[in-house]
């Protein structure tokens, strides 16, 4: 008798769903904001990929076919989905201090933010 034992070692990048490939790629503040092109890590090596405006942190975009081969018919894949991930600066000069706080005085309220504190107020009236 012959037992074979197999492990699989975790990606420290990539997680695997199936056929899809699944990844976090942090990105700035100001590429969340304004939106810009970013590299994405994928299983054939990097993809550039263009980040819309007032992407927020958490948002999924997917890149079809880019994922894990399938074993009867390689060519058809699976897809690669990846989740941004907004990084906050954590240490800012004066100056950057001060030009957010000014930036922060002309930002609308969001609607998301709105609504919570609105929900807030109304779950203690």
């Amino acid at each position: 008798d012959l037992l074979v034992e197999i492990g699989i070692k975790r990606h420290p990048i990539f997680t695997r769903e199936d056929l899809d490939v699944m990844c976090e790629v942090p990105i700035s503040f100001t590429q969340a904001a304004l939106g810009g092109e970013i590299q994405v890590p994928t299983l054939d090596g990097t993809v550039s990929f263009t980040i819309p405006e007032g992407t927020q942190t958490g948002k999924i975009f997917v890149l079809r076919g880019k994922g894990i081969p399938e074993i009867n018919n390689p060519r058809r894949r699976g897809d690669h989905r990846f989740m941004v991930v907004v990084e906050t600066p954590t240490h800012l000069t004066r100056e950057q201090k001060e030009l957010l706080r000014q930036l922060d005085g002309t930002l609308e309220e969001s609607p998301k933010r709105k609504k919570f504190f609105d929900t807030i107020r109304d779950i203690f009236d």
